[in-house]
């Protein structure tokens, strides 16, 4: 359960990478967005990343909650790269389900 956690965590912190990136500012936002706006957008982003580099080896120790750690960063990179090359537009919607899906499974661990 604990990857799942991890992985919903590091999709929403490459969201907010890839949202300070000018590159794909002009793909996800109709206007716009300020240098303060970026700035934020990265510094969220990078404390998320390192929050959930953490976390895992809180849970799982240094050796092997680095290496889960690394396993879900691949694949929320690789869900984020893929929804900014085909639906850019969308990766506000992948990060609500990605919230949703969160509280889920918080909800479950916890029970």
């Amino acid at each position: 359960m604990s990857a799942w956690l991890l992985i919903c965590v590091s999709v929403f912190a490459f969201s907010c990478l890839a949202c300070s990136m000018q590159k794909h500012q002009r793909d996800i936002f109709t206007a716009k967005i300020s240098d303060k706006q970026s700035r934020l957008f990265q510094v969220v982003g990078w404390l998320l990343l390192g929050l959930t580099a953490v976390v895992a080896i809180f849970w799982k120790g240094a050796s092997i909650g680095l290496s889960e750690w690394m396993g879900c960063l691949t694949f929320s990179a690789l869900m984020v790269g893929l929804c900014m090359t085909y639906f850019p537009k969308k990766i506000k919607w992948l990060n609500v389900v990605v919230g949703g899906l969160f509280g889920v499974f918080l909800v479950v661990s916890f029970v």
